[in-house]
């Protein structure tokens, strides 16, 4: 079975952003990822709205580093987010509070990643 892409989950990140916990974050987030499918994003939150781009948007207030694998994971709910950075499986430069915020500013679609070929338990 075909797994879903880490592009595939960019596209469906603003749909997925929840605006009512961003309430006074304006942030730019780059995911610098390796491995399959890896590339560099910026999510940009903004007035309760977010959007992702395919590049690096200056200036960033975190970074995200490690392999696009990974944060599937972490989206799709089989890997924890603080688990994954205690692991060193990623790595954060930056605003740490806007790191501890982030999870909660999402809330990704399983049925939808499914639908997409993921392997979402």
């Amino acid at each position: 079975m075909a797994t879903a892409s880490i592009q595939d989950l960019m596209d469906l990140l603003p749909n997925y952003f929840i605006p009512d916990q961003a309430k006074g974050i304006t942030a730019r987030i780059g995911f610098d990822l390796e491995g399959e499918g890896g590339g560099f994003w910026t999510v940009v939150i903004e007035n309760q709205t977010c959007r992702v781009v395919k590049e690096k948007k200056d200036p960033l207030d975190l970074t995200l580093m490690g392999e696009a694998g990974v944060v599937l994971d972490i989206f799709s709910g089989r890997l924890d987010a603080m688990r994954a950075y205690l692991m060193g499986k990623v790595k954060m430069i930056g605003n740490m509070s806007l790191a501890m915020q982030l999870t909660g500013l999402f809330k990704p679609n399983k049925d939808e990643l499914r639908a997409l070929g993921g392997k979402v338990d």
